[in-house]
């Protein structure tokens, strides 16, 4: 008796619910041009914003202490990066970093790989370039990567972040020059 009854209301219960459930998604069209589905269950691209400019700030730890003579300063760093989106999962960037602490400039490029994701993405990447060393001269150096991108819900434009970096002249650890560690946010804006 008891489950007849709780047959019934659950029958009568899934019958009143089940015109509210499909008035509630407005059913999609896909024989339009590309990229008319997005608002209707797509996914949305990040490609319409090709160009990102980023100011990067925070902390450069270097491994060994700066070379004699080289100017010392907090253990603080200032950068910049602009880069250029191929793909929602793929960009190339272009960065320059300035290590307050020793006086190195670093510019490097690199592609950086994204996750998918709206509105946090992950990121990895592998940069190289020319690393400005006071005292000891240029080198060549790699910089690995990670780190999260947030897209800001009212503006879809502005990307704050958090990353990790290690700076690694080469040849390592040749005149004293070490890897420096760098843990630093981002404020971006997308065109």
């Amino acid at each position: 008796m008891v489950k007849r009854h709780a047959r019934r209301w659950g029958a009568v219960a899934l019958l009143a619910v089940m015109p509210l459930t499909a008035s509630a998604q407005e059913r999609g069209r896909t024989d339009g041009p590309e990229g008319s589905e997005y608002g209707k269950g797509g996914y949305e691209s990040l490609n319409e914003y090709r160009l990102s400019l980023e100011f990067l700030w925070g902390a450069a730890i270097r491994q060994e202490p700066s070379p004699a003579g080289a100017p010392k300063g907090p253990p603080l760093f200032l950068g910049l990066t602009s880069a250029f989106s191929v793909d929602d999962w793929f960009q190339l960037d272009f960065t320059g970093a300035y290590m307050l602490d020793g006086g190195q400039l670093d510019l490097l490029v690199g592609p950086r790989f994204r996750t998918y994701g709206y509105p946090l993405s992950f990121h990895a990447s592998l940069k190289a370039g020319a690393m400005f060393i006071p005292e000891v001269g240029t080198r060549f150096g790699l910089s690995p990567e990670v780190g999260a991108n947030l897209v800001l819900g009212y503006s879809e434009n502005i990307l704050l972040g958090l990353g990790y970096a290690l700076d690694i002249p080469l040849p390592a650890r040749l005149d004293g020059v070490g890897n420096t560690h760098r843990v630093f946010m981002t404020l971006g804006y997308r065109f």
